[in-house]
């Protein structure tokens, strides 16, 4: 089954707006674009296989992702990540790919094992990741515009109940470290915490240099 890997990505003066307040404007871009490389980077190196689409409003991040050998798909304006997965779905399928796997480019540590065994899950018509907070941290959908998607507060939820209601055969995976995304003064504590960094700062300078 061909499978293609998505990642929405927005320009990074517009990532991580809930780390305002405990962030600046250029620590949360800078972060983002790290978070980003990190991910392009980690396909590359251990996924190899799966081709990767990276949909974007941002020139910029269209320029990264291209000297990461993904494909891009522009987009004309910042409609959201519901919008960002239509797009990719409608483009998936055109090109040919059964599968789809959105995958968000703010997972702290990407981990071999659980992707692969999240990739080998694609009998599944619909298979998902959740994370801590109840959100959508990784969704493959087969075919790409099987469900409507419906990122969001709860979305692990709402992407189930969608399933659900169409009788889709679906698989939800309980994944350690896809279950940990970047996105709250918290959640950078936490992983801080995790990796014994006395501050969430230190471990963001160590991340980020």
């Amino acid at each position: 089954m061909q499978t293609l890997i998505v990642i929405p990505m927005k320009d990074p003066s517009q990532a991580k707006q809930r780390l305002e307040g405990y962030l600046s404007a250029d620590e949360r871009a800078e972060l983002a674009l790290t978070l980003f490389e990190q991910t392009l980077a980690f396909l590359g190196c251990h996924l190899p296989q799966y081709p990767v689409l990276v949909v974007t409003a941002s020139t910029s991040i269209s320029e990264r992702a291209q000297r990461y050998g993904a494909q891009v798909l522009q987009q004309s304006g910042n409609h959201g990540l519901n919008q960002a997965a239509a797009s990719a779905a409608q483009w998936a399928k055109e090109q040919g790919y059964q599968a789809q796997l959105l995958l968000p480019a703010d997972i702290a540590q990407l981990d071999k094992d659980e992707l692969q065994h999240l990739l080998s899950q694609a009998g599944c018509q619909v298979v998902l990741a959740p994370a801590h907070d109840l959100g959508t941290n990784a969704l493959l959908t087969s075919p790409p515009d099987v469900l409507p998607f419906c990122f969001g507060p709860g979305s692990s939820l709402l992407h189930r109940q969608q399933a659900e209601q169409r009788g889709l055969r679906f698989v939800q995976l309980e994944l350690p470290h896809l279950a940990e995304d970047l996105d709250t003064p918290a959640d950078l504590q936490q992983l801080a915490a995790a990796r014994h960094a006395s501050t969430a700062r230190e471990w963001l300078s160590c991340l980020t240099q």
